[in-house]
């Protein structure tokens, strides 16, 4: 079984974005707006009907945790990367990554809480929400 190319250049942005995120705490626009840009234009090759539903993926995946950017509790950049990974694989993908994405993000606050954190990098939780959305598809 191999992958797609859609699913190697998420692989390749999520590997950049979780290294960067656990190091310093941030994410390069260029990797997210660049994630967001390719995939749309890709899906436009494809296409108006794919471009669509790469716009429509874009829009969900940037607004699922828009309000809790509007809060503080999460970086602009987690929203940003979900909407990337909306761009290249539509709305259904970046809706279930968001579940997946969710249930690790718990397991994380749960370990940061336990050894007296108050905050951690939830890059790595939107990754292995993805890896589990792209092994359950």
């Amino acid at each position: 079984m191999f992958a797609s190319i859609d699913t190697l250049v998420i692989a390749g942005m999520l590997l950049g974005a979780t290294l960067t995120d656990l190091r310093t705490r941030e994410v390069p626009g260029w990797l997210t707006f660049g994630g967001i840009a390719s995939g749309v234009v890709v899906a436009a090759i494809h296409g108006v009907d794919a471009a669509l539903v790469s716009l429509l993926g874009t829009m969900i995946g940037g607004s699922i945790i828009l309000p809790l950017v509007l809060i503080g509790a999460f970086g602009a950049a987690d929203a940003l990367l979900l909407a990337a990974i909306g761009a290249w694989k539509g709305p259904v993908f970046v809706l279930w990554t968001a579940w997946w994405m969710s249930l690790a993000g718990a397991a994380l606050a749960i370990h940061a809480w336990r050894r007296g954190q108050t905050t951690f990098p939830y890059v790595p939780a939107i990754s292995v929400g993805t890896c589990f959305t792209v092994l359950t598809a």
